[in-house]
């Protein structure tokens, strides 16, 4: 016997997406502005920059919903990963090391967000069946039944209570499975695991 259980939150955020366009638009504002400002050897790089940071944040505050959009927010990450690795390289040659941090950081961030909002708007699912718990993106992936002291499915919540006092809870979506005989299921799975751990003392 195996049960799916789809979780309700998505894999990867509208709001984490949205959050790292905002930190890029004001890391370019700053930058752009420092640059037109106090750079004599540079400052129409600076004002470039200046301009991209200010369209970017107006893009991502007035158009939220296209710079998410699956098509759009790649193109956007690699834009935004070009000007900043451009920076933090021109940062090294010119040793700025406040910027060299900044910039560094920030390409790291985008370098990983590119490949992980791939995955934006994929499902995430708990996996129950007769050898334990499969889990999605926690430390443990797996929890056999021998470490469940309790598992309940009620109101749209999973609860998972661990022998070791790990508490986990999820909201799942509506279940297209009968909730009563997947409570009776594990608790089954549950009394099982106890006599086999008693069976083992002896």
């Amino acid at each position: 016997m195996e049960y799916q259980l789809q979780l309700a939150d998505e894999k990867v955020k509208p709001h984490q997406i949205t959050t790292l366009h905002l930190v890029c638009s004001f890391a370019f504002l700053g930058a752009g502005a420092i640059i037109t400002i106090y750079n004599y050897t540079i400052p129409v790089w600076g004002l470039a920059l200046l301009l991209v940071g200010i369209a970017l944040l107006a893009l991502t505050i007035f158009r939220n919903s296209w710079v998410n959009d699956k098509k759009v927010n790649p193109a956007l990450r690699i834009i935004e990963l070009v000007i900043a690795i451009t920076f933090t390289v021109y940062s090294l040659l010119m040793q700025w090391k406040f910027p060299i941090v900044i910039y560094g950081g920030l390409s790291a961030a985008l370098l990983f967000a590119l490949f992980w909002e791939r995955k934006a708007g994929s499902k995430l699912y708990i996996y129950v069946d007769d050898d334990g718990l499969r889990l999605p993106v926690v430390r443990r992936r797996f929890i056999p039944w021998s470490e469940v002291e309790v598992i309940v499915l009620k109101y749209g919540t999973l609860t998972i209570n661990c022998l070791d006092n790990h508490l986990f809870q999820w909201s799942v979506s509506v279940p297209e499975i009968n909730v009563d005989a997947f409570d009776a299921f594990c608790s089954t799975k549950v009394e099982e695991s106890i006599e086999k751990r008693r069976n083992n003392e002896w």
